[in-house]
């Protein structure tokens, strides 16, 4: 697999006309992993929390969020769309969460999109193997203050805010605070999950086999009907 060299990223007002990418779907469904906005609908909590525990709940996911920038990541990974696997590269270069950018690239390297966040939009241009998607024009998708870097470094995607704490079925905790609902592992010593939603549509990051709260060395993307696997690359 091609390994993606992020600085500088390749200029997105460059296209081959008439050329279809070959990760041009499974760039369409990340784009929307990546431009959560509002939580919508999140899986019920099996215990409420009271007292000294929701504090010590909240404590953990609110830890979670101190991954410092700039984040500069590189992953490799596969879209499962329809029936068919899509390879795909993706770099994501952050120096705050008002300053990110993300590149998706086919496995030859080329360029399909980038996202640029500012911190309250997520603009979206293409590369030159975008081919047929995205469409150009596209307006920016309001997405408020949420980090795509911290989401792939496996911290809460949005500041941590005061919400409702649980306990889930294996005995780990979980957090909604209106925009993200955050689940720790069973021995609640990191974020495992999370849920985010995008037009109407629920998202879910998780991160299997997390031992700690470093970057995960893999991030599992499930959205209906379709599943994305991303592979850290090794730094």
């Amino acid at each position: 697999m091609t390994r993606v060299a992020l600085l500088p990223l390749p200029d997105p007002g460059r296209r081959s006309p008439g050329r279809s990418g070959p990760g041009a779907a499974g760039a369409q469904l990340l784009m929307a992993l990546l431009c959560a906005a509002a939580l919508a609908g999140c899986s019920p909590f099996r215990y409420r929390l009271a007292g000294e525990e929701v504090g010590k709940a909240a404590a953990l996911f609110a830890g979670a969020s101190g991954i410092p920038y700039p984040i500069v990541a590189s992953f490799s990974g596969t879209a499962e769309v329809s029936g068919r696997v899509l390879p795909f590269v993706a770099g994501v270069r952050s120096r705050g969460p008002a300053e990110e950018t993300v590149g998706f690239y086919d496995p030859m390297g080329r360029a399909v999109l980038f996202l640029t966040n500012d911190g309250e939009r997520v603009t979206v241009r293409r590369g030159p193997a975008a081919g047929e998607f995205p469409p150009e024009n596209l307006p920016p998708i309001l997405a408020g203050p949420v980090s795509l870097g911290r989401i792939l470094a496996g911290a809460p995607g949005y500041p941590v805010q005061e919400g409702e704490a649980g306990r889930t079925a294996d005995g780990g905790w979980a957090y909604r605070d209106g925009r993200q609902t955050l689940y720790s592992d069973a021995g609640r010593r990191h974020l495992a999950r999370a849920e985010y939603g995008v037009s109407g549509t629920r998202i879910t990051v998780i991160y299997p086999g997390r031992e700690s709260s470093a970057p995960p060395g893999r991030v599992d993307v499930e959205i209906p009907g379709t599943r994305i696997l991303l592979r850290r690359d090794a730094e």
